[in-house]
């Protein structure tokens, strides 16, 4: 190799490294494994309802959610620029409340002079529902930029209160089921607060977009597994599921 050669090999070679130097300064110091610590505050719109309607509801004629906040703080770890894992601990509260038109339509009700029937009621439906749980969610994590984070897991949630009641009227039961007595009920209730289940699991995810130095805004769907009442419920005859979205704010400790 001749002393040209050996000049322009050099020259190439400092070039390359103040290319380096340069690039590694806009794109800052190397990246390391980190936690991340949030505080995690909005409310629940959903419902606890069927997955497809069922053909006894013949009708909904109004819905509305209940005060239903979500409060939680969320443990997250930084493996790689992009991706992660975090983990969390939250207090939900999931209702919401309907009016419907049923047909022949299974249930459990008290009349207002303490009668109990059990059979398929036809008439108006309303119905409420308050339940708070105690929720550990788990997730993977992918930042692709400084501005949005995204997540994808699931739950577990322990129940501490429930509400589950409502009323029937203008209408009959068929005692005992479809061929049962007629019974004409001009207003009637039920209550099956103490028969929901204790345990949920499901899927969890959402997003996470950066507003401020510590602020961010989050949308995040969760979607219960498990039916709200075990298969032996005699309440309904169909399954309901909690699927709630969690609209609020997070701040970065």
């Amino acid at each position: 190799m001749n002393i040209k050669t050996k000049g322009l090999l050099a020259a190439l070679l400092f070039t390359a490294g103040q290319l380096s130097a340069q690039q590694s300064d806009k794109e800052g110091p190397a990246f390391k494994p980190h936690l991340e610590h949030r505080i995690m505050a909005g409310f629940n719109f959903g419902a606890t309802a069927p997955v497809g309607l069922p053909n006894t509801i013949r009708k909904i004629n109004s819905y509305w959610p209940e005060f239903s906040p979500s409060l939680g703080y969320e443990l997250g770890y930084r493996i790689t620029p992009k991706w992660g894992a975090s983990v969390g601990v939250k207090l939900d509260y999931k209702g919401m409340g309907t009016k419907d038109q049923v047909l022949y339509f299974p249930t459990i009700i008290t009349t207002e002079d303490g009668g109990t029937f059990a059979g398929d009621f036809s008439g108006k439906n309303q119905t409420t529902v308050r339940n708070a749980y105690v929720v550990f969610p788990l997730s993977a994590t992918f930042t692709p930029d400084n501005k949005w984070r995204f997540n994808l897991g699931g739950y577990a949630a322990w129940l501490f209160s429930s509400n589950f009641y409502g009323s029937v009227s203008d209408g009959y039961i068929r005692n005992g089921g479809p061929t049962g007595g007629k019974v004409v009920i001009d207003h009637a209730t039920f209550d099956f607060g103490t028969d929901v289940r204790k345990f949920d699991i499901g899927l969890q995810g959402g997003a996470l977009r950066k507003v401020g130095n510590k602020l961010e805004v989050m949308g995040n769907l969760n979607w219960g597994l498990r039916p709200v009442f075990a298969n032996e419920f005699k309440g309904l005859d169909f399954p309901l599921y909690n699927i709630y979205l969690t609209l609020g704010v997070a701040y970065k400790i």
